[in-house]
């Protein structure tokens, strides 16, 4: 097997694993036989019940006997609960038990499944979200005052106080029962490393090693949009994420559209998008937005606030943050579960999600965020509102391309937390005799400007690789195994998984094997050279070309900004009512004029949600049941649906409270 190529090995891996696996089965098989005379194997999963067999349940089938269920189904996958249900009194059976996203796990939840493996694997990160009752409230309702949610979170504390352990998750159990710990310090899903690069400096102590971009584009595009925060949401940055699902999200060179995702900074806001996602649906002349929605539904478009969306990921990433100066002109930087003491796991969590781009829309004034270092300074660490505002701050500088200010924040959060010392110095040079030879071998048929020795690429080194120059088409990487580097007993599962992350960004692999080399270095060096010039003289159209993929997601916004939006915060209420003074005469006569809807007022509405009309007469007695007179319906001017229409006109679209449910005012009959 030592002249085997890697793929050889994998192959050969693959038809022992599989031959071993069946022959388990046939011997477990036997066994279940010999202890079930009655009961056939082929029946044990049938869907249907037969004569001479009842149909069981999964349980049942665990239960009669456990050992042939594990051999057919040696990896289970499946929920803590469903584990514990399933394997009652099989503590340590299994070789091995894993749990992902522990940071989420409560510790009395997974200890049943925690005894039912001989070895514990508990993977998360303790920079992500904490278990859901941790931000419990948020589920139910926006917070807008801190100290009420503080003394929730107390009271929680408190309840748990005397459970098996004060640890938060299953994640911090493990920590602190001294599970030997290893980092994942590769980072893969973001496609550029300035995505990653704001909680690269802020919560990892620069650790994280990201891949470089393939093409070159703007993976942040901030949006100062400069909305109203009003009833815990936000009209205008609504209208802005539609407006860039329609006008700014465009298909990749494949004919598919990216994969999107909408973030909100609270639920209300998510609600708002929602709904009006749905009213759109109703009308024609959304035709081609609502195909668009459709299309990347079916791609796993998504709306979520902050507190659901670990977990996921997508190619393009809206952001909503939601907040902003009211109706008052005040702006009271309250930002719900993100001012908690552990807040910044959250703002980690979504501003994460991203593969190839982010688009940030918010009405956080300017001149509050770039403040950002003074709130870092006060809160003494890169969590709650100094962190928000260092990311709005971080955003603005990629999307202006303004590398200075850029390195600016990420220096300040470095210096606002732990320095990192975890640095890696690998030399360039070549490390072994043998690289030596197959590098003087390479620099007689090639330029030795296309030779680069130990190129370190995404926290990777590769002994080798040639560079055709050549535009769509890959690069060579050129692996001499058989020195210490590669030596180590987890080689091939390390080589396997390198080889496969670097494959998908462009390169191809051939590998050189030394004791092949030393037997005969000169048919070793032909099957290089003609591997390289293979690649030299295929079409650039064969490998994936990456240079068009960001007009998938365009930057030319259009922001309808009023004269308000220029304005300092403190001068907004006054200049209101200057701007209004000023006005033209016709103007303010229009608004006079215009009739408005009021106590006693009678009018027909459209329900878009459900296409339905219904007149309405609004009064202030209570109304104790339906009733309609003259197919009019009497109406209490309190209720969401009076509260909604009293003040507005003709032609006006309410939303009726915190629901999903839109009503237009068609005709005012009085």
């Amino acid at each position: 097997m030592y002249g085997a190529s890697l793929s050889e090995l994998e192959k050969e891996q693959i038809k022992y694993i599989k031959e071993y696996w069946f022959s388990k089965q046939i011997d477990e098989t036997k066994e279940f036989d010999n202890k079930h005379p009655n009961f056939a194997v082929e029946n044990l999963y049938n869907k249907r019940a037969g004569k001479r067999h009842k149909r069981l349940s999964l349980r049942e089938i665990v239960k009669l006997d456990v050992d042939l269920f594990t051999t057919y189904f040696p990896i289970i996958l499946t929920t803590p609960d469903v584990a514990s249900n399933l394997f009652k009194g099989q503590n340590k059976y299994f070789d091995i038990v894993m749990f992902d996203e522990a940071s989420q796990l409560k510790l009395e939840d997974n200890l049943p499944a925690l005894l039912k493996g001989k070895q514990i694997i508990i993977a998360g990160d303790e920079h992500q979200m904490p278990p859901s009752n941790y931000f419990s409230k948020t589920f139910d309702a926006p917070i807008d005052d801190e100290d009420d949610f503080e003394d929730e979170i107390d009271k929680i504390k408190n309840d748990i106080s005397n459970s098996l352990s004060d640890c938060e998750s299953l994640l911090d159990f493990a920590s602190e029962l001294g599970f030997e710990k290893r980092h994942l310090d590769f980072h893969y899903r973001s496609r550029h490393p300035y995505l990653i690069d704001y909680s690269n400096y802020a919560f990892y102590n620069q650790r994280l090693k990201p891949l470089p971009n393939s093409f070159e584009y703007i993976p942040i595009k901030y949006i100062p949009v400069n909305g109203t925060y009003s009833d815990t949401s936000n009209d205008s940055e609504a209208e802005t994420i539609l407006s860039i699902i329609d006008k700014n999200i465009s298909r990749l060179p494949n004919g598919e559209y990216p994969t999107v995702g909408v973030a909100t900074f609270n639920i209300n806001q998510r609600n708002l998008i929602l709904g009006k996602i749905n009213e759109r649906r109703k009308f024609d002349k959304y035709r081609d937005f609502n195909d668009k929605i459709i299309e990347l539904e079916e791609n796993g478009f998504f709306v979520k606030n902050l507190e659901n969306i670990q977990g996921d990921e997508r190619d393009v990433i809206i952001l909503s943050t939601t907040y902003g100066i009211n109706k008052d002109g005040k702006f009271a930087q309250r930002f719900g579960s993100i001012n908690h003491q552990k807040g910044y796991k959250l703002l980690n969590v979504i501003v994460t999600r991203a593969k190839y781009k982010v688009y940030v829309c918010s009405s956080i004034p300017e001149d509050v965020f770039l403040n950002y270092k003074e709130h870092l300074i006060n809160e003494g660490s890169n969590n709650r509102k100094g962190a928000l505002y260092a990311y709005l701050a971080y955003s603005k500088a990629v999307s202006e391309q303004d590398n200075e200010a850029r390195i600016s924040v990420l220096n300040t959060l470095a210096e606002n937390s732990t320095k990192s010392t975890t640095i890696d110095n690998l030399n360039e040079d070549l490390e072994s005799p043998f690289e030596e030879e197959v590098y003087e071998a390479l620099t007689e048929h090639f330029d030795e400007k296309n030779i680069i020795p130990q190129l370190q690429f995404a926290g990777f080194r590769i002994d080798m690789v040639y560079d055709t120059k050549h535009i769509g088409l890959p690069k060579i990487a050129i692996e001499c195994d058989g020195a210490t580097y590669h030596s180590s007993q987890e080689a091939y599962l390390h080589d396997r998984h390198r080889q496969k992350i670097l494959e998908g960004h462009g390169f191809v692999f051939h590998r050189i094997w030394s004791t092949n080399w030393w037997r005969n270095p000169h048919k070793e060096t032909k099957k290089l050279v003609e591997f390289i010039k293979s690649i030299e003289n295929s079409s650039p159209s064969i490998f994936e070309d990456k240079s068009k993929t960001g007009l998938a997601f365009t930057d030319n916004i259009s922001i309808i900004e009023n004269e308000l939006s220029k304005v300092s915060p403190i001068l907004k209420k006054d200049l209101k009512e200057t701007i209004k003074a000023v006005s033209k005469q016709e103007d303010v006569q229009t608004e006079l004029f215009k009739e408005t809807i009021t106590v006693n007022s009678k009018v027909k509405v459209k329900y878009l949600n459900i296409d339905k009309d219904l007149k309405v007469h609004l009064v202030e007695q209570t109304v104790s049941k339906l009733e309609k007179s003259n197919g009019i319906q009497k109406v209490n001017i309190k209720t969401p649906l009076g509260v909604a229409l009293k003040g507005k006109s003709l032609g006006d679209t309410v939303k009726i409270g915190n629901l999903d449910k839109y009503v237009r005012i068609l005709e005012i009959l009085n």
